[in-house]
């Protein structure tokens, strides 16, 4: 299966390839890789990378902490936001952490979402190939928005979704492309929303671990699969855990065809 990579906020497809497991021109790593290495190990998984088109300038103190720039992100809000991430909240539930969070942002929308699913539904219908989607942090959050997406179009003019599937790693619930709104759970009556099959690779650890929890809300629990590699907001690299989560996406994988 051929799978659409998206990276975080601020990172590039460089460096996502890169940290993924390729070197920058798209060779495997030498040495044991990490996620995407692994899944390649067997012959069946290719990856087209991709990234945000808006430029971005990560603070001083994280210079470089992001690969090396120019730095890019997807989403673009409609207006300035002081919200600082250290601040992010904890509730009592996954939803309501994330309606704390957009309350202290300003209630964001995100106009330019439009814009961001049909430059990636131009992708996936330029390469007949792309099956599934793999994304991390905002990566995830547009990969379940382009999700979404695939279902809207399906049911309003009858366009076959072209995903199967979807890694979504240290994600973020998914902006509603039309009204570029953050879609929660809880607003939509328990209804599953993404109903394709997702594995959700959390760490115990992540401060925005509740983020995560409320994009997996929004999904088919009989079709989405937990993976918790217990760090941060990473992406895992340790072998065992690599190869622990390359078995349950090879697994996913089989389960669509």
């Amino acid at each position: 299966m051929k799978f659409l990579c998206l990276p975080g906020g601020y990172c590039s497809a460089k460096c996502n390839e890169a940290f993924a497991g390729f070197d920058l021109t798209g060779a495997p790593a030498v040495g044991p890789g990490p996620f995407c290495d692994s899944l390649t190990s067997n012959g069946e998984a290719r990856f087209f990378f991709t990234q945000g088109t808006t430029p971005v300038y990560p603070p001083p103190e994280y210079e470089g902490f992001f690969g090396p720039p120019p730095n890019f992100t997807f989403a673009e809000p409609d207006g300035p936001s002081k919200f600082n991430m250290r601040d992010f909240p904890k509730r009592d539930t996954p939803e309501a952490t994330m309606k704390d969070a957009l309350e202290l942002a300003g209630q964001p929308t995100f106009s330019n979402i439009r814009l961001v699913v049909d430059r990636l539904i131009g992708i996936l219908d330029s390469d007949e190939d792309i099956a599934g989607v793999i994304g991390y942090s905002e990566g995830a959050e547009m990969a379940a928005s382009l999700i979404l997406e695939e279902q809207r179009r399906h049911k309003e003019s009858g366009r076959e979704p072209r995903l199967k599937c979807a890694v979504l790693m240290c994600g973020w619930p998914p902006m509603d492309p039309v009204t570029g709104q953050v879609v929660l759970a809880d607003e939509h009556f328990g209804e599953e929303i993404i109903n394709i099959p997702t594995c959700h690779v959390i760490g115990a650890a992540d401060p925005f671990l509740d983020a995560s929890m409320a994009l997996y809300n929004l999904c088919d629990p009989d079709s989405a699969e937990l993976f918790d590699h217990g760090g941060g907001h990473v992406i895992p690299r340790t072998k065992k855990t690599v190869d622990d989560l390359t078995g349950v996406v090879r697994d996913m994988i089989l389960s669509v065809g």
